[in-house]
């Protein structure tokens, strides 16, 4: 559960090497830089940053206008698969923008010349489509307005406007002279003549109903105009074939060449990241600053030693200490998986602990026992192993997860013997640690016993997973030399829980206070006698309380907790019992979800599976949508559900997820390798 010891390195090197730097560095892969906004990029790298930015916004723009999708979604991925990443071999980092240049360039090239015909293409296609749909009206009205542009001392216009309409433009009208002729649906085309000194009111107007007038030119009679039309359209068919061919010259693009842009996008974005981190040039040396981990520092001086200068000193561990290392997570192949759900909180800090191996243990009981079905975790079990064997991304390790969560459901499924919603105990003989249906003749009912049984397992389960969270923050505490709070605050308020629970059960073996001292009989779970459960409870809670009180007093006088006023312990003291009491009884009750999740699941499957006793092989179809439905809609609830158990129940005891992720300086990404030669 602890995260990776690092050493603080320093680099140093002539700014003339700096090329020869990010090379090492990149071929170490596993140095974390500090870089600050205040310091310099080595100068021998800017110019390659220029470049690299620029052939990056070029290829995002690009995959913009492609739409072209970062990565394949789950299913594609099941079906499909991920390509391996694709290995470049090269001698240097200069060599290496050059080969991503040449490769872009062609596409990029394509690309704009394609849009540039396109652009050509769009001003004359709008100019046909003004001019089709000026001549669609002339044709259809089938009225030459040629004579009105022939006039010279008056001002004529026609428009055509919605009759609702026709009044109101007639008032505002009232120094012209209008003709109307009614048209279809609801509209009336208006000739207006006046004035020429009327001619600013009128368009005016005219704007104000959003309305346009009819373009009337001298040299159109009306007989011509159909054939122009046809002309007009034919030249506007042809143009938007023209489109069309282009856009699928770009689409087949898309197709062809998608991966790659996005490939040599992630590799110039991977370029620009690594030299920004390569800040530290003073004069005439380049000074970097990062972190390695203790156990491969021989191998940095090895390898970066023939180009620079190193110095290792070791990292302050002090979570008030004002360096902030970095978090390098150290995980085997199965809490690796579980890297995912710490890491939606946020990655613990250098100080913390990394919780991730407790999760990977309860989070997998937990949804065990949601959703208890051996059938169905064999389905969730290969889909995620498919996942995590085709996925060459950050899905893998979901991929990992779901497979791990779907073997944990088919142990708990077959712990209670089902499969599907059926029982498996006629077929394999074997007894259900808990029978949850009981059977009356033709009827199923979901048994109380059990019902009973799980909601007292549940916050039983709930009580070890956040006492081992109040444990975690103690310990942590203690080791940053916090004695006193983990102590009088983490300690005694564990005490308080562990009590508190004794006396519960104490409580709800004799239903009452009347014989909580003196009956024998045995409380659930742990077995002792009501009597001695009631009587270390109440010794235990007037303990932990005197503690949590008293010994702030007493640890402020021996310099274990900072001094401060007697009142003001008191009252600090009083405030965690109050709140030990609210959060002890909401964290141990939330459990609850667990029972009542898992009741849900088998009321679910009693359901579905009542087709089958009533229809049966007619009810296949029903019975497959059914755990479909329950696979997809449920498992993603009870994951849901578990998830909120580690968030608010158990991190909220010691963690807090505000560390940084060590990122090792590399010019690799999810879909190029690249491989500097010697």
């Amino acid at each position: 559960m602890v995260v990776e010891r690092l050493l603080k390195a320093t680099v140093i090197a002539p700014s003339s090497r700096a090329h020869d730097l990010l090379k090492s560095l990149h071929r170490f892969g596993e140095f974390h830089p500090i870089a600050r906004g205040d310091q310099k990029i080595a100068g021998r790298l800017e110019p390659l940053y220029e470049k690299a930015r620029r052939i990056y916004l070029e290829l995002e723009a690009a995959a913009r206008e492609l739409e072209v999708e970062a990565g394949g979604g789950v299913i594609e991925v099941l079906l499909k698969g991920e390509p391996e990443p694709e290995s470049l071999s090269v001698g240097d980092v200069e060599e290496l923008l050059e080969m991503l240049s040449s490769r872009a360039q062609p596409i990029l090239s394509e690309l704009k010349r394609l849009d540039d015909e396109l652009e050509a293409l769009r001003p004359r296609i709008e100019k046909l489509e003004r001019e089709r749909a000026r001549l669609s009206i002339h044709v259809q009205l089938g009225i030459d307005f040629s004579p009105i542009s022939r006039l010279k001392s008056l001002y004529a216009v026609a428009f055509i406007a919605s009759i609702r309409d026709v009044e109101e433009i007639a008032k505002s009208l009232d120094d012209a002279a209008i003709a109307l002729k009614t048209l279809e649906r609801g509209s009336a085309l208006l000739l207006v003549i006046a004035k020429p000194i009327h001619r600013e009111k009128i368009e005016r107007i005219i704007r104000s109903f959003n309305l346009m007038p009819i373009e009337v030119r001298a040299e159109e009679p009306l007989d011509k105009l159909a054939e122009t039309l046809r002309e007009v359209e034919g030249e506007l068919a042809r143009l938007r074939a023209e489109v069309e061919a282009l856009n699928g010259r770009k689409g087949r693009i898309r197709y062809e060449r998608g991966r790659e842009i996005l490939s040599l996008r992630s590799l110039a974005q991977g370029i620009i990241e690594a030299i920004q981190r390569m800040r530290g040039e003073t004069g005439k040396l380049f000074v970097l600053e990062g972190y390695v981990s203790e156990s491969l520092s021989g191998e940095l001086v090895r390898e970066v030693g023939r180009v620079a200068y190193v110095h290792l000193s070791t990292t302050k561990y002090h979570h008030d200490s004002e360096e902030k290392p970095p978090t390098k997570l150290r995980n085997n192949w199965i809490t690796e998986s579980f890297k995912p759900v710490t890491l939606i909180q946020g990655p613990p800090s250098y100080y913390e602990v990394d919780p991730t191996p407790l999760v990977s243990i309860f989070l997998s009981i937990f949804y065990g026992i949601m959703f208890a079905d051996m059938g169905q975790g064999l389905v969730l079990a290969l889909l995620g192993l498919i996942l995590s064997v085709r996925a060459r991304s950050a899905l893998r390790l979901w991929g990992r997860l779901i497979m791990i969560l779907g073997v944990s459901s088919t142990v708990a499924g077959f712990l209670i013997q089902e499969a599907f919603g059926f029982k498996l105990s006629p077929v394999t003989g074997m007894k259900p640690i808990l029978e949850l249906v009981e059977h009356h003749g033709e009827s199923a009912i979901i048994s109380t016993d059990a019902v009973v049984k799980l909601f007292t397992f549940a916050p039983l389960l709930g009580f070890i997973h956040v006492s081992i969270g109040l444990l975690i923050s103690a310990y942590i505490l203690a080791k940053h030399g916090e004695l006193g709070e983990a102590v009088f605050s983490k300690a005694a308020s564990l005490g308080m829980y562990v009590s508190g629970l004794l006396f519960a059960l104490a409580f709800i073996t004799t239903r009452g206070f009347e014989t909580l001292l003196t009956n024998t009989q045995p409380v659930p779970i742990i077995g002792i006698p009501a009597n001695q459960a009631g009587t270390i409870g109440i010794i235990g809670i007037l303990l932990s309380m005197v503690l949590l009180v008293g010994g702030r007093i007493v640890g402020s006088f021996t310099g274990l907790i900072p001094g401060g006023s007697i009142l003001g312990h008191i009252g600090t003291g009083l405030l965690e019992i109050l709140e030990n009491i609210i959060h002890f009884m909401s964290n141990t009750l939330s459990y609850l979800r667990i029972s009542i999740l898992m009741i849900i699941h088998v009321a679910l499957m009693l359901l579905i599976n009542s087709a089958w006793e009533a229809l049966g092989l007619a009810s296949l179809g029903i019975l497959v949508i059914g755990n479909i439905g329950v696979m997809g809609l449920e498992g993603l609830l009870v994951f849901i559900q578990a998830l909120r158990l580690h968030l608010y129940e158990f991190f909220s005891k010691f963690f807090s997820g505000e560390g940084i992720l060590f990122k090792p300086l590399t010019l690799n990404s999810e879909r190029i390798k690249i491989v500097f030669r010697e």
